[in-house]
């Protein structure tokens, strides 16, 4: 068994992807696959740091144990409660509105969430702004996302769809000519006064398809109740 065959077996006990692993360090997404005989020693340190638990040792050679003696036993007199799973959180912007202009340079993640079986379905996470998707998305909530690569979407069902522009949390719909993605807000409150009255707060707006650069599933949700 050699190194990428450990480090594989490594992030299958973590119960991750490799493409979420290669991300959370800082490496394309392609690093694990094209590791061939060692790993370089910048992303050594950077297993090491997000990855504590991992015996190095055991990596580079087999000699060993997978998981250092301390994170290896039970006998702390604090029991930590752990699933293992953990996915790398992007503090980037998900706009559930339309009147948020950001940022859409590519990100690195600023660190890792534990997330267990929750969101166990999830590559990575990010926060959402605005309330276009109250009560489910509240804004300053943590959602799980994944990689969306199948050629039609299941309307009614909430993605993040990316332009190159802008970056949106919405329940989608097909348009009737097939030729677009209308997207919805879960927020259906109105205008009360003014010349706007009776309309929608959060109107619904179309995605033509080729203005989308990724879609992105969203797996499950993370709220507070007291920001």
């Amino acid at each position: 068994m050699g190194v990428k065959s450990r480090l594989i077996e490594f992030i299958d006990y973590k119960g991750m992807s490799r493409r979420s692993f290669s991300l959370g360090i800082g490496a394309s997404s392609s690093f694990v696959n094209n590791i061939s005989k060692s790993i370089g020693t910048e992303y050594i340190d950077r297993i090491k740091e997000k990855f504590p638990e991992l015996n190095i040792s055991w990596l580079m050679t087999g000699d060993g144990e997978m998981l250092r003696k301390s994170h290896n036993t039970e006998q702390d007199s604090d029991t930590t409660i752990s699933s293992g799973k953990v996915i790398p959180y992007y503090d980037a912007e998900v706009a559930a509105g339309t009147n948020y202009a950001m940022e859409m340079a590519q990100t690195t993640p600023v660190g890792m969430i534990e997330i267990g079986g929750l969101l166990k379905d999830s590559e990575f996470a990010m926060r959402v702004y605005g309330n276009s998707m109250v009560p489910n998305y509240p804004a300053g909530c943590v959602i799980g996302l994944r990689q969306y690569n199948e050629h039609f979407i299941e309307p009614g069902t909430v993605y993040v769809i990316e332009t190159e522009e802008n970056r949106f949390l919405k329940r989608l719909y097909y348009s009737k000519d097939k030729k677009a993605f209308r997207c919805m807000s879960d927020n259906h409150m109105k205008h009360e006064t003014g010349p706007m009255e009776g309309e929608y707060f959060y109107p619904e707006f179309e995605i033509p398809f080729e203005d989308v650069r990724r879609l992105l599933r969203v797996t499950g949700v993370v709220k507070r109740n007291i920001m």
